[in-house]
């Protein structure tokens, strides 16, 4: 053999046993490369979705065209992406968690408990319960990186009501400001600990949420394919629509407490007390529909949404079958 047929095989080896060892990294992680990519494309397509329901449940518009319009006509399109960053950079290291503790906790379930076998009377709970679990523990890890981006999607808003209370006219004069500012100021102002302020909110609407988040998709999925077909792209997409509809329907009077709270974190002398101050006082004032003010828009937001985070999760899981070893 030639020296240079040697080098072309070993070559050829390298770049072989190289391909090889890619696609059993991808195996092992597949959960979490599908998870990454599906909350990359949910992030930038919900993202100014989300930017105005927060607007909407912290301050009062008329409509949605209206806060769409004020907010367009006083920061520009850039409003609507302000505070995305770390959202984008973290959300898919959250959804990754979130995944992963999910699949685990159905896993675990079904070794541990009663809920074995592939029908709806088993699968509905042990999704439902797989979920709570992975809302529970993901709830820490991201409620700063919610605060901060409540703060950050606010911020000009805040600003422009201080610069009014304080006599001036028009708009207030621009200030330096970015997301690791944001988290900063909070530190300084809250300590360190100030950083997971909402925390009792933030769990109650992700273990909630996650539950009958994860619940209802695979039993919409179930229902939609029936019990011998396999689930295809269509029944991602209706079933994930479906399932973040009704997932918000059921914790949106929690995430519009939070966000209430979580708005005056800087602010010298809070405006609520607690949870159940902030409750009864936005009650009183608005009556019960207060608590689903900016509901509009986020059912809006959800299906599409959704369908697209589930349809791009199982089409990767697709593409990276799982390992026959």
């Amino acid at each position: 053999m030639t020296t240079e047929n040697m080098s072309n095989e070993t070559l050829h080896s390298s770049l072989f046993g190289h391909q090889t060892t890619l696609h059993d990294l991808l195996q092992v992680n597949r959960t979490v490369v599908a998870a990454s990519c599906a909350a990359t494309s949910s992030v930038l397509s919900g993202f100014p979705f989300d930017s105005v329901k927060t607007r909407m449940q912290t301050h009062s518009y008329d409509s949605i065209l209206s806060c769409v319009k004020v907010t367009y006509k006083e920061e520009g399109a850039r409003g609507f992406f302000r505070g995305i960053l770390p959202p984008l950079v973290t959300v898919s290291m959250i959804k990754s968690v979130s995944f992963t503790v999910y699949e685990k906790s159905k896993s675990f379930f079904r070794t541990h408990t009663d809920l074995q076998g592939d029908t709806l009377r088993t699968l509905t709970p042990l999704t439902t319960i797989s979920g709570g679990c992975s809302g529970a523990f993901v709830a820490f890890l991201s409620c700063p990186l919610e605060l901060v981006k409540i703060q950050r999607q606010l911020e000009q808003v805040l600003l422009k009501q201080q610069f009014i209370q304080n006599g001036g006219s028009g708009n207030p004069p621009a200030m330096e400001s970015s997301s690791i500012r944001a988290a900063r100021q909070i530190i300084q102002r809250k300590g360190f600990f100030g950083l997971w302020n909402g925390l009792r909110c933030h769990s109650a609407r992700d273990t909630l949420g996650t539950a009958f988040y994860f619940g209802s998709y695979e039993t919409s999925k179930r229902i939609l394919s029936g019990p011998n077909m396999e689930s295809g792209p269509l029944t991602h997409f209706f079933a994930g629509g479906m399932c973040g509809v009704f997932s918000w329907l059921l914790v949106f009077p929690i995430d519009l407490v939070k966000s209430v709270m979580q708005k005056d974190v800087m602010v010298m002398e809070p405006k609520y007390k607690s949870v159940t101050h902030c409750v009864q006082s936005i009650i009183r004032q608005q009556g019960a529909k207060g608590l689903y003010r900016g509901l509009s828009v986020t059912l809006l937001r959800a299906f599409p949404i959704h369908s697209l985070n589930f349809l791009v999760y199982e089409e990767v899981l697709r593409l990276i079958p799982p390992s026959s070893h």
